[in-house]
């Protein structure tokens, strides 16, 4: 049980604890994530391997993750991810190259162009900090808008990117709505209830 002084140590150490930016820097083999949907708790995503700081692409900063995100499978796929001039890159084994995902500077923009014909337009914003189960989070506000082939917007993500766990912690996706307060219409949020550490 706490105390009112231990109470504030703990603030205290939250307060003035170092805040992870480099890539994947805040995950640990075994860490689990848990999500709610629409305020209902998630099955947790489980990270299996990380590798913050791995040596796979000059100048950058890299890491490899495995992170399971649906139960029915036994094991995550290898991600090999890089940040280069703000922008998170992964690696394209069937192209063979490194493949841009999004920014994560703040005041950026950058469109990407999908095999389906659709665009995807990313705009991000401020940078700011959160603290989750006592680990503190750089976010960055990004809004993501899908653009079709024929010019229209058909969907956009609104959602708090952080790095250092190569997800977002929060947002929530909507779909234009032409009666809905502002044009547009939340189909569904979530957000990142809980990290919890490896035992």
């Amino acid at each position: 049980m706490f105390t009112p002084v231990s109470e504030l140590l703990l603030a205290l150490l939250i307060m003035f604890a170092p805040v992870a930016t480099r890539l994947a820097g805040s995950l640990r083999a075994g860490m689990e994530l848990h999500y709610t949907s629409n305020g209902a708790a998630l099955a947790p995503w489980t990270v299996q391997v990380v590798q913050p700081g791995a040596a796979l692409k000059r100048n950058a900063d890299c890491a490899v993750v495995r992170i399971r995100r649906q139960m029915d499978r036994v094991e995550a796929p290898e991600e090999r991810l890089c940040v280069e001039r703000n922008v998170l890159q992964a690696w394209d084994a069937n192209q063979a190259g490194w493949q841009s995902l999004r920014p994560i500077g703040a005041d950026m923009e950058l469109r990407l162009p999908r095999p389906n014909g659709d665009t995807l337009h990313y705009r991000t914003s401020s940078i700011g900090e959160e603290v989750i189960s006592g680990v503190r989070l750089s976010v960055v506000n990004t809004t993501m808008t899908t653009i079709d082939a024929t010019g229209h917007t058909t969907r956009r993500l609104v959602e708090r990117y952080c790095a250092s766990l190569t997800t977002a912690t929060g947002g929530r996706f909507e779909v234009p709505d032409a009666k809905a307060p502002g044009g547009w219409r939340t189909e569904q949020e979530f957000e990142l209830r809980e990290i919890r550490e490896p035992r």
